[in-house]
């Protein structure tokens, strides 16, 4: 089974940011609909259900793609240890979503990058230069701009948000370290099934409720959104360079709002705005510091004519 095609403009760089809009907006699709069942059932259980979901339509992707002799590497112990954060992650957002608006925890969301940048230079010895080091903590302030910590309107919600940073952090550093020889949709397929035991144990101690149709069909969509944005997101990563679409990632802040303001009637305030903003801007500069940094490795690794 080979990745859909699209009919996407010639240009690669075009390609692929076209490309990473849809997977973002595909994942604020799912944010939506967990958002809105999240007002009559537990988290728990919607982890669970939309998990189930999950299992089945990347499954199948695996099977049709003769990747189910490589489920073997699931025992991978990287691919384990992420496993166990994305269970932490997945409940954690989902929790601070039924709570928080989407725009505000999709927007500190984005720090994630900046985090993963902070915690490689902190334990794993990574060099980081003064100009990162500033895009950091220029991202983490337009972050505090958005939850706003104060002891007189502390939000244990807006606490959970930055702790999911970190652990998504984590997450993303330990991909890093599982081998290349275990198929991206294998990971995900891990990934899925462990999150939906991870749901399935929560819901046992929230107490069962017997799901609606409705419910269950809106948490089937969601999975297909889920899903089709891990798609789209893998298309991104074979047409061109992840940094490349960096300025198209950020359309996630667009689509976020959008459905916070027609769905939930959610209004960001001008400060949270600026704290957006901040965050875009800083991501993208690291980004393209980033860039450049490869470059220049690259150029000192190709020997001289």
């Amino acid at each position: 089974m080979n990745l859909p095609q699209f009919p996407l403009p010639r240009n690669t760089a075009l390609r692929a940011g076209l490309l990473m809009v849809l997977a973002m907006g595909s994942f604020v699709g799912n944010d939506t609909i967990v958002k809105l069942v999240g007002e009559s059932l537990p988290v728990g259980e919607i982890v669970t259900i939309r998990g189930l979901f999950c299992v089945l339509i990347l499954g199948a992707i695996c099977a049709a793609q003769g990747l189910l002799r490589d489920l073997p590497g699931m025992a991978n112990r990287p691919l384990l240890m992420r496993s166990g954060f994305d269970v932490i992650s997945t409940i954690a957002f989902v929790t601070a979503l039924m709570h928080m608006p989407i725009a505000n925890l999709t927007s500190v969301m984005q720090a994630v990058p900046l985090a993963v940048a902070l915690l490689s230079a902190l334990f794993l010895g990574e060099r980081i230069g003064w100009r990162r080091m500033a895009a950091i903590i220029g991202g983490f302030i337009g972050v505090l701009m958005i939850v706003k910590p104060s002891v007189a309107s502390f939000d244990a919600y807006q606490l959970l948000a930055l702790v999911i940073v970190f652990f998504v952090a984590v997450r993303d550093i330990l991909t890093k370290r599982i081998p290349a020889r275990i198929p991206t949709f294998v990971v995900a397929l891990a990934n899925a099934g462990f999150v939906m035991l991870g749901g399935a144990l929560l819901a046992l101690v929230q107490g069962v409720h017997w799901p609606e149709a409705w419910q269950v069909g809106l948490l089937a969509l969601a999975a297909c959104f889920l899903s089709s944005g891990y798609l789209f997101m893998v298309a991104t990563l074979r047409v061109g360079e992840l940094t490349a679409t960096a300025p198209f990632r950020y359309s996630v802040m667009v689509f976020s709002i959008f459905s916070g303001i027609v769905v939930f009637g959610e209004f960001p305030d001008w400060i949270a705005m600026l704290g957006m903003a901040l965050i875009v801007a800083s991501g993208l500069y690291a980004a393209h510091r980033e860039a450049q940094l490869a470059k220049i490795s690259d150029s000192a690794r190709t020997p001289a004519p």
